[in-house]
């Protein structure tokens, strides 16, 4: 008999109410913090709110992973409908979500399988549609559970931080590097190398760094196999909009989703920040 599974993410995959009704994806927020108020992410401060907030803010905002009584209560509200979880959460090299919910599984009974999606935001969603469909089709927990970290393992990924400053804020780069990149106009490329955000490209000037990130996602389109696109952006959605229309044009069967940058990841790159994963074969 078919298994009954359920799944489960984090707020930072920035999944759509839409998409999570209509898979029936549990949804279990993490939360930034101003000052001594905690909220959690488009639960109680949407993300336009919070990048409007952002810039304004005197004090350094933090950011905390769900609690494991949030992930037991699931569980158990679960247990009831579903035979087991599989859960896809942020890199657990960025949070330590996804051994939080592990956590709580053991504590509850609850089966989970979890699966490292080695990065986060966009590149969760193609990672949950598969499992939807998997489950539809009858595979088991484990077989599941193997085939997306095997898919986790072909996800690639960029990212622009929109500011210098918020980075420094929040201990990513030291005051000397913030004031030599702003001297210097430098716009630090970040891609994910095993699950952890490493530096790839220092460039001059926004404009071109902002084309180099485009020219990325471009030749790789060319030269491989590339599924599932997303395209990620904080206040900067009407450009995400144009890079999608212009990388359509290069492969029209391409599946491009906006996908904007969840508060808590936000809270280390400042607004208009913007990113492009997809996932990769030959």
């Amino acid at each position: 008999m078919t298994q009954r599974i359920a799944l489960i993410t984090d707020s930072t995959s920035s999944i759509d109410a839409e998409t999570a009704a209509k898979y029936n994806i549990h949804i279990v927020p993490l939360s930034v913090v101003f000052e001594n108020e905690s909220y959690k992410e488009n639960i109680e401060i949407t993300t336009d709110e919070f990048y409007e907030r952002l810039p304004h803010e005197e004090i350094f905002p933090t950011t905390s992973q769900p609690s494991v009584g949030s992930f037991s209560e699931l569980f158990e509200q679960l247990r009831g409908n579903y035979d087991a979880g599989i859960a896809i959460h942020i890199s657990s090299h960025l949070s330590g979500t996804l051994q939080t919910a592990q956590l709580a599984a053991d504590m509850t009974g609850f089966p989970l399988f979890t699966v490292d999606s080695k990065m986060g935001a966009g590149s969760i969603r193609p990672l949950l549609m598969r499992g939807a469909q998997l489950a539809a089709e009858g595979s088991t927990p484990e077989e599941i559970q193997q085939q997306l970290t095997e898919m986790a393992g072909h996800a690639r990924g960029y990212l622009l931080l929109g500011s210098l400053e918020q980075a420094h804020k929040g201990g990513r780069i030291s005051r000397g590097k913030l004031i030599l990149g702003t001297l210097l106009k430098i716009h630090p490329l970040l891609t994910f190398e095993r699950g952890q955000i490493v530096p790839f490209e220092k460039i001059r000037t926004r404009k071109r760094a902002e084309s180099r990130l485009l020219q990325i996602a471009e030749d790789a389109i060319a030269s491989s196999h590339v599924e599932d696109l997303s395209i990620i952006y904080t206040t900067t959605k009407e450009k995400a909009e144009a890079w999608k229309k212009e990388l359509q044009e290069l492969s029209s069967g391409l599946a491009i989703h906006l996908c904007p940058l969840s508060p808590v990841i936000g809270v280390h790159g400042g607004a208009e920040t913007m990113g492009i994963m997809w996932y990769e074969y030959g």
